[in-house]
């Protein structure tokens, strides 16, 4: 009684494992990793013109994080990307970049970093400004994720969109909205000539926008799982055979 027992309780436990392999499968794990670096340079700026730079990240109501019910994971903006730099400076690099993960359930994410640009003549005269941004940008996934970097440059006054580039699946893609504007030929910089009138001041946004979408993908019991477990009912059954057979003799 007690081995036909503990033969029950082994097949009972296969049983309770094959049952949950089939209900619960497991999650492959993805993963994005995305940055924007930019820097900015000018040209043409004589005694009585002053230009700043700053960098500020965005509110909620433009970054965002959508995770479905009982999900697992996370999407994360780099430490820095939340510090505001009132005056970031001509010739430096800024680097915004965002990474995130899931195990299970699925994201989609959206931030934004801000970047402004404020000119202001107090000369005597127009001048003639060119102001070029310098920018790389790199998205990168694995697993069942996409991901993809977009670069807008716009002027404040008029909210035109001067020029474009967006990064995805290893290609760049640039477009410049406006006849004043040039674009390197290895895409790598985008040059905005403008006239800076006497008394005049100008503003611009060169705003980066990193989006993410994580939907682990199921994976299904290895077949070797499945071999092992048909091979020990196999067996069990054999021995239960057996046993019935030398009963009959």
């Amino acid at each position: 009684m007690k081995i036909s027992s503990n033969k029950q309780k082994l097949l009972n436990s296969l049983a309770v494992v094959a049952a949950l392999s089939v209900g619960q499968s497991a999650q492959a794990s993805s993963s994005f990793s995305s940055q924007a670096t930019i820097s900015f340079a000018t040209g043409g700026l004589a005694n009585g013109i002053t230009a700043t730079s700053s960098y500020a990240p965005t509110d909620a109501g433009f970054s965002y994080v959508f995770a479905a019910p009982a999900s697992v994971g996370a999407v994360e903006p780099a430490s820095d990307n939340a510090v505001a730099v009132p005056s970031l400076g001509f010739g430096v690099a800024h680097t915004f970049a965002v990474n995130g993960y899931a195990s299970a359930g699925s994201f989609s994410s959206q931030h934004i970093g801000w970047y402004q640009l404020d000119f202001l003549n107090e000369s005597s005269q127009d001048q003639q400004i060119a102001l070029t941004i310098n920018y790389t940008l790199q998205a990168a996934a694995q697993g069942n994720a996409d991901t993809d970097v977009v670069l807008d440059f716009s002027d404040a006054i008029s909210s035109q969109l001067l020029g474009n580039a967006f990064f995805n699946n290893g290609v760049l893609n640039v477009t410049p909205y406006d006849p004043d504007l040039a674009i390197a030929g290895d895409n790598s910089f985008m040059t905005y000539t403008f006239t800076l009138a006497q008394g005049e001041a100008r503003r611009f946004y060169t705003d980066v926008t990193i989006n993410g979408t994580l939907q682990p993908a199921a994976v299904p019991l290895p077949a070797a799982v499945w071999s092992f477990l048909a091979g020990l009912m196999g067996i069990l059954g054999v021995k239960k055979r057996k046993k019935a057979s030398v009963k009959l003799a």
